[in-house]
């Protein structure tokens, strides 16, 4: 650990020391501020020459300090290129949440795909790798030119219901109760790992979105037995969670047919615009469980069913490993 750097974003720092505190080695000390008329200004306060650097940020955005998504990209690119001048020996960014990720793919004429222009612009400032955290498709890695890991939260799940959710509970006790829900089709194979890690039953449902306006669903369907729903507590997993119209939808069709609660669960809480509002006020939801890609402090004092996990001990796992050398592949299941 003698030869590498932790620089951390100000998108969440939380994140950043907890990493740093389980590596045991500090973060670097940096200058990140802005200017009056909003510019950014980075500057790196020791050393760096031939040190592999992992730089820490997130696509996240601050309501408090009003930094947007697009803040936070634009510092991450100064941090890159700040360290190249510096003549760092590798660049690699970890970034949980990958900002752009649902503009993968051209739905109508004359629309771009952002999340590859997102891979340009990190790749062309300069970083040898990226880590992330359950892309929204893992297509994304094909944008890129140079390693992607796209690390699964699906372990991280399974403890955090195991410790907090299944204690004491036998495996027939546990199917007897519960059951799992695909909201789409983009989530079934992180949904069927779970269900294999579990020994669960799951069902999908169906929805077709309207393109015409953002974060809407025109109708949706289960596919699946509906009998199985009946007086079952049903478990929602999904990459993430923005506005929560559509999990509010997934909601109340499952109560409709015969559900007793759902407990939501997602990799990236974003919970911009209405969510908060809307997850308080909707009975139906007992639980929404969210990991700490993003910053989750104020939402926690907002929502009081939100639950949240860790992903810095996995973090570690993967530094530790890049470094040496060894094999992360078993950190993908």
């Amino acid at each position: 650990m003698n030869n590498i750097k932790l620089i951390s974003g100000t998108s969440h720092p939380k994140l950043s020391k907890k990493i740093a505190d389980k590596l045991g080695v500090p973060l670097c000390n940096c200058i990140i501020e802005k200017f009056s008329n909003s510019e950014i200004r980075v500057e790196i306060m020791e050393s760096i020459r031939n040190q592999d650097i992992f730089i820490i940020q997130t696509g996240s955005y601050n309501m408090n300090t009003n930094y947007s998504v697009n803040d936070y990209l634009m510092e991450t690119l100064i941090i890159i290129d700040a360290c190249k001048r510096s003549m760092a020996k590798t660049l690699t960014l970890i970034m949980p949440c990958y900002p752009y990720a649902r503009q993968d793919k051209k739905s109508g004429p004359r629309e771009p795909i952002t999340a590859s222009l997102i891979a340009n612009l990190l790749e062309n400032a300069g970083i040898n790798r990226i880590i992330v955290m359950d892309l929204h498709t893992p297509q994304i890695q094909g944008f890129f030119n140079i390693p992607v890991d796209n690390i699964y939260s699906v372990s991280l799940v399974a403890k955090y219901f195991r410790e907090h959710i299944f204690h004491d509970m036998t495996i027939e006790e546990i199917q007897e109760k519960y059951l799992l829900a695909s909201p789409d089709a983009g989530s079934i194979k992180r949904t069927l790992k779970f269900a294999s890690c579990m020994k669960l039953n799951t069902l999908f449902i169906h929805k077709e979105r309207s393109y015409k306006l953002s974060n809407t669903v025109d109708n949706m369907m289960i596919v699946g037995n509906l009998d199985k729903i009946k007086d079952k507590i049903i478990i929602i997993l999904d990459d993430m969670c923005d506005t929560c119209g559509t999990l509010l939808k997934c909601c109340s069709l499952l109560i409709e047919n015969g559900a007793k609660e759902v407990i939501c669960c997602v990799t990236h809480g974003i919970l911009s615009g209405p969510a908060i509002k809307r997850i308080n006020s909707c009975e139906q939801i007992s639980k929404i469980i969210v990991s700490n890609t993003l910053p989750q402090d104020d939402n926690q004092k907002n929502i009081d069913k939100l639950c949240v996990f860790d992903i810095s001990d996995l973090m570690k796992q993967v530094i530790e490993r890049i470094i040496s050398g060894e094999s992360i592949s078993n950190l993908f299941i």
